[in-house]
This record gives structure tokens, sequence and C-alpha cells, in this order.
């Protein structure tokens, strides 16, 4: 085998997006299921409306998915984990934008202990001061070292520059905001969030008749003890086009630089295309920044570029570590790159590896269930439009040098960039 050649490769026809069921069960409580795969196993997501935008910070609603695994009216503590130690079952949480999630993994043959405890956990939960205690001090702990770090600090300075100083989701927290929280604020949200009209269920999986009979039978009886939240949508207010802020740390050795700026939202027809140029300039190995400011000149591990959109608006983000003597350099390096994306944008072979990677990203969604289900999850989180999967693959099917040259000429402007440095 001949290492130094690359294989063959052939165009990929059109794929769909396998479609889900979607069904809007007595209680309110939407349920969505998809079923694939070839392993006994599945997922279930339970999706509740409200994050960190309608919370103040996404802190609070981690903590409350947490402390649900910490015993309940008929639990203990120590059975609750042995219980769901012995059936296998994986419990984690996150906190989007706008949503908060609670998800599990379990073996098909457990569904029904699975589902008998998650409802306990779910319904009948007891909050234990001493293990919400512990579970306060472990997010106050990771939270402390987090800010030691120059990417947390350079990307909260972004944020307040992308999206506005007083922008609910360019909030920060502090270490005196853990240990105001009790027993009852955890309580209380909980309460307010088990609101079936405002929750949504996703599963995913081997699935047959059975585990989806029983899964329905199960969610429709959750019960509403509180009014839920309502999505709080508030368009972001960038700063002035050009500004730079910089935060020294003298204890770190290395800057994060971040570099971006506002643009077009997911609905105007440039958004995936655009997507597609900054891909070109920093969205996969081979990209203009990684070819030049990692491989090229060693001036980092890593840097990305992306186009990021949500309901309150989009925006380009470059981000890169460096050593501090070099953090002047990669920022005039970025700024290069994206200029050259405009007078000479990728053709020939760059252009076709270009397009492979896009279409290889793209069409790994769907390699599991789990990751379809995923699509479908990102599609309530962001709102993506219905037919965002098939119009990216005709999009990359008919992305061009030209096409690249237009997008970067009419929004890819370094002297428009917002820079937040933290380090230096």
């Amino acid at each position: 085998m001949n290492r130094s050649t690359p294989p063959p490769t052939y165009p990929s026809a059109l794929k769909r997006i396998p479609a889900q069921t979607v069904e809007h069960l007595p209680n309110g409580l939407t349920f969505h299921y998809f079923s694939g795969g070839d392993q006994p196993v599945c997922r279930l997501s339970i999706v509740f409306q409200g994050g960190a935008a309608e919370l103040g910070n996404d802190a609070i609603s981690r903590l409350m998915l947490n402390a649900l695994s910490e015993g309940t009216k008929s639990h203990s503590p120590e059975d609750l984990a042995d219980i769901l130690d012995y059936n296998g079952i994986r419990v984690s949480s996150s906190c989007h934008g706008h949503y908060s999630s609670l998800t599990f993994g379990v073996l098909n043959d457990k569904i029904d202990e699975f589902l008998e405890i998650m409802m306990a956990m779910l319904t009948a939960p007891t909050f234990p001061e001493d293990r919400l205690k512990s579970l306060q001090l472990s997010a106050k702990a990771q939270f402390e070292t987090s800010r030691k770090e120059v990417s947390t600090i350079a990307d909260e300075v972004f944020n307040r520059m992308i999206m506005g100083a007083s922008h609910p989701l360019a909030q920060t927290l502090t270490s005196d905001w853990f240990d105001q929280i009790g027993c009852h604020d955890i309580s209380r949200l909980h309460h307010r969030m088990l609101c079936p009209a405002k929750m949504h269920v996703f599963l995913s999986g081997l699935l047959n008749n059975k585990i989806v009979n029983s899964v329905r039978a199960c969610i429709q009886t959750i019960p509403q003890k509180g009014k839920g939240y309502n999505l709080h949508i508030e368009p972001f207010s960038s700063e002035k086009c050009g500004d730079e802020i910089k935060r020294p740390y003298p204890d770190s050795y290395q800057s994060c630089v971040i570099m971006g700026m506002p643009l077009v939202a997911r609905s105007h027809p440039d958004y995936i295309p655009l997507r597609l140029s900054i891909m070109a300039l920093g969205g996969y190995f081979g990209s203009r920044l990684m070819t030049n400011i990692r491989e090229d000149k060693g001036l980092t591990y890593g840097i990305s570029a992306a186009l990021i959109g949500s309901q309150e608006g989009s925006y380009l983000k470059i981000m890169a570590q460096c050593d501090k003597n070099h953090t002047e350099q990669v920022i005039n390096e970025i700024r290069k790159e994206t200029s050259l994306l405009a007078s000479n944008p990728p053709q020939g072979a760059e252009l076709e590896r270009l397009k492979l990677s896009a279409t290889t990203a793209l069409v790994e969604i769907l390699d599991t269930p789990t990751s379809i289900m995923g699509y479908y999850a990102t599609q309530l989180y962001v709102e993506t439009p219905s037919d965002y999967f098939e119009a990216q693959q005709l999009a990359i099917k008919e992305l061009d040098t030209d096409t690249i040259k237009s997008m970067a000429q009419k929004y890819l402007v370094p002297d428009n960039f917002l820079t937040a440095i933290a380090g230096a």
C-alpha cells in the first residue's frame, strides 16, 4: 500500500435525514423517537424549556439536574447509586442557551427498571442538604479552576463584545454565587421546570413497540408542578466594529485570542455559503488558518473558525492559544489569511478537500440513531430550518471559488473584527 497516495473519492448522492416520529401526549409533553442501529441500547433525553438566558446562568440548572441522582423519597442516595450502577444506567446533564437536558443511556432489557427509577428521580427527588453541598463544592472548584484559564477569560470578554455587556447569555458568575444557593432554590427550580407542556423527550436506539409503548405510557403521567419558563430571546447588541479588549493574566505563559464579528442570521440565503467559506478559513484540519499558523509557523497547537448561529443572531468566532510573545503575530496572521480568502480563494485540490470534509462532517450525523436524534434536538435548541440538512448538501455541491470569494469580500473584513485577548 502506497500511503503517500490518497485513496480515491467519489461524489456523494443527496442524503436525507431519516424522519423522526413526533407525538403530543395528553399531558402536553412532546415525545420524539427514532429507531435504528444494531445494538440493544437506547438513549433518552428529557429536555426542559429554560436555559442560561431564562435562569440567569447555566450553573443552577446543572446543579438541579445533577441533584436528581442524589436520592428520592423511596431511595436513599446510596440505594439510588447502586440501582443505577447495577442496571448499567448512565446519567448526564447539560444546559444550553434556552433549554436544559437530563440524558440517560440504558440497555434495552433494563427499560422497565429504568423507567421506574427515572420517574422517581423526576417526580420525587429529595435534594438532601449534605449531597447538594457536595455538588456545590465540586461545581465551585471547577468554576474557580476555569477562572485560571485564559480561554475562559477571553471567551467571557468576547461574548460581552458580541452579545452586549448586559445580554442574558453574556453574564458571568462569581465564586460567591455557589455559597448562596440552597436546597430551597434547587427545589423551587425543579418545581417550576416540571411542566410537561414545556418539556420534550427524545428517545433513540434500537427500539421496538414494547420500548416505545412503555416510555410513552410512563412519560405521559409526568405531572405538572410549575408553570415552566417562556423563552427569552433578546437580539445581540454588538460593540463597535474594530474594538479590541485585553485582559492581562501575569501567571499564564499563554495568551488566548478570540476574534470575530456579528454576521447574517440563519434565515439569510447567504448563511450556509458563508458558513462553508468560514470553514475554508479555519473550520477543518486542512484549513488556511490551521495550515499557516499551526503547521507552517508552529505558533499554536490548534486554531479554529466557525459561524455560530442562534435565535439571537449569528457571529464569526476565531479562537487560538499561543505563547504570549507571539500574540500579535497570531493576530496579524489571522487578519492576513482572512484577507487572502477574498483575494485568493480555494480552488482545485484545496476546494475539493474542503467540500469533501464538509460532506463527511455532515453525513456523519447519519451514523447512529443517537446522532440523528441529536440533530433533531439541535433543531429545537437553535431553531434550524426543517430542510437544513438537505440545504447544506446542496450548498456544498454548488460551492465554488467565486462563491467563497464573494462571501469573503462581502462579510469577512478584518478591520471589522472584534478582538478579545486574555493573558497578553
